[in-house]
């Protein structure tokens, strides 16, 4: 069995120029890499209703630089915010968590 048989892209809201002296906001692609994407169990649910900013889904995925709880993530078609800052399973920094809600 494949460890991270999904793929995600994690985007970042960025300020875009608009050629008007203005700008606009736009969600660009900034990280694409394999995950584990598992949708929580029912307790968890029970769980996560509890907190102020709910999550419905666990992103596993290999360790890398650069992924904050600003971003979001694309997968299968569906937008999962996040609402974790990434967690090092295991502290080996092997494996990174970011909980996240489906929108």
């Amino acid at each position: 069995m494949d460890e991270f048989p999904h793929t995600i892209i994690f985007q970042e809201l960025t300020e875009v120029d608009d050629g008007y002296g203005g700008y606009t906001e736009q969600w660009i692609d900034l990280i694409t890499t394999e995950a584990n994407v598992q949708p929580i169990n029912s307790d968890q649910q029970i769980q996560a209703q509890q907190l102020t900013s709910p999550i419905d889904h666990n992103i596993f995925y290999p360790f890398r630089e650069g992924v904050t709880d600003s971003m979001r993530v694309l997968w299968n078609g569906k937008t999962l915010v996040l609402r974790s800052k990434p967690l090092d399973q295991g502290g080996m920094g092997e494996i990174l968590l970011v909980k996240a809600e489906l929108k």
